[in-house]
């Protein structure tokens, strides 16, 4: 995995995640990344913190509708809250995850400000270039 980006999940999702109960990662714009890019997680706030990774292993391109009939279960979210995110697209993009691992620290958006400034959280997702200072902290929560 060569990759690496920071996608932003709101904690509960983050946590469904991590527990492996939730496979897909539901996006309303296309993601421009590969299969195999090393996802970090960034759990907004309030817990505002990177403490596991994964690898992405597809991007399925569907219609709510369709996303919705095949992978529900898995996309672990209320209909009700699914329809209100994909309200009015025709289509949505589904990031498969797989690989998911917690590193063995975790890093807080305050520290990641004071090693990184001017650090700010991705609306959508952040790719890092492999020489970034960010790349380099988080590689350190592996070890």
């Amino acid at each position: 995995m060569s990759n690496n980006i920071i996608l932003s999940i709101h904690p509960q999702y983050a946590k469904l995640i991590e527990n492996g109960s939730k496979i897909y990662e539901i996006r309303t714009r296309k993601a421009n990344i590969s299969k195999g890019t090393r996802i970090w997680i960034y759990k907004t706030l309030p817990v505002a913190t990177i403490n596991s990774y994964a690898e992405l292993d597809d991007i399925l391109v569907l219609a709510p509708e369709i996303a919705w009939r095949k992978y529900a279960k898995d996309m672990c979210i209320s209909q009700k809250a699914f329809n209100q995110y994909v309200k009015d697209k025709k289509e949505i993009y589904l990031l498969r995850i797989k690989n998911v691992k917690k590193t063995k620290n975790h890093i807080t958006l305050d520290e990641l400000r004071k090693k990184i400034p001017p650090f700010y959280p991705p609306q959508f997702f952040k790719k890092l270039d492999e020489n970034s200072d960010i790349l380099k902290a988080l590689l350190k929560l592996l070890k």
